[in-house]
């Protein structure tokens, strides 16, 4: 429900132009390729495009996937060859069976947890059990929507002194992260930038399965690019654009697009667009 590829958008992907792709950001000097989607492991001889690119690149081969296809046959395929695996954790699907199935393959994995006000209740308990199945990573995702998923300031207050507090007592056993998107609502838990900016476009940006070049997977509009040789150019330009998601959550919007409170209205602040002007 809250996945934020458009069912509309077309890959213009193939194994192919994915694989010249990989080796001209590798030229370039980028370190990672993590492929998303919608769910990156449809894709048409995935293990495939993921061993090639182990083989043929320097860059770590990370993807975000729901899980659900992770069977034996493919993680057989995948070890050795991929950095990490985020499993996005959906309520309606048999997270136990995945965790138990990665952890038998001794595969590199973390949990990508959307920490909602229903779930910031159970949060420390699940968070300790996935700990105790052999779950050594999990990434607290704030929501990015228009949806009624967005923490109060009082929740998120919570929640920090939460992570504090698991941050100590799962020292060597989990690695607890939380997403750029959380920003300063998170004042004491342990981060690596403490000011406002999440390096959208900077430190990382989003390459469309329609050949647009977004500064986060959460902005809209974004750059259109034909050729390889136009990425550098396009980077610098968003690089310095500090360009905001156009969705409350966004940390590059006045008060996170007013998202944090109990009753927000969407922002509709111009100040920062999400659509990338074309013209500049």
């Amino acid at each position: 429900g809250f996945c934020y590829r458009p069912l509309e958008s077309k890959s213009r992907w193939t194994l192919d132009s994915t694989i010249e792709l990989a080796r001209y950001l590798d030229d370039w000097g980028v370190l990672e390729l993590a492929l998303g989607g919608g769910e990156p492991t449809v894709f048409p001889r995935f293990p495939e495009l993921v061993k090639t690119l182990f083989a043929e690149t320097g860059l770590a081969i990370n993807f975000t996937t729901n899980g659900t296809r992770l069977t034996d046959g493919l993680l057989e395929q995948l070890a050795g060859v991929v950095g990490q695996i985020q499993v996005s954790v959906y309520d309606d699907e048999n997270l136990d069976e995945m965790i138990q199935r990665l952890v038998a393959h001794q595969m590199r994995f973390g949990l990508n947890y959307l920490v909602t006000p229903t779930r910031l209740r159970t949060l420390d308990a699940e968070i300790l059990r996935w700990a105790d199945m052999g779950v050594r990573d999990v990434l607290l995702l704030s929501y990015k929507g228009r949806e009624d998923l967005h923490l109060s300031a009082s929740q998120a207050d919570d929640l920090d002194q939460r992570i504090v507090a698991l941050h100590q007592r799962l020292r060597g056993r989990l690695q607890l992260k939380v997403d750029v998107c959380w920003s300063n609502r998170l004042k004491t838990a342990p981060q690596m930038f403490f000011d406002e900016d999440c390096r959208a476009g900077a430190l990382f940006m989003s390459i469309t399965s329609d050949r647009r070049v977004l500064s986060c997977s959460f902005a809209s509009g974004g750059v259109a690019f034909e050729q390889f040789d136009e990425l550098p150019g396009i980077y610098r330009r968003i690089k310095s654009a500090r360009l905001a998601a156009n969705t409350p959550g966004c940390t590059r919007l006045s008060d996170h697009g007013k998202a944090f409170l109990p009753m927000f209205q969407p922002s509709t602040s111009t100040t920062l667009s999400p659509t990338f002007p074309e013209a500049m």
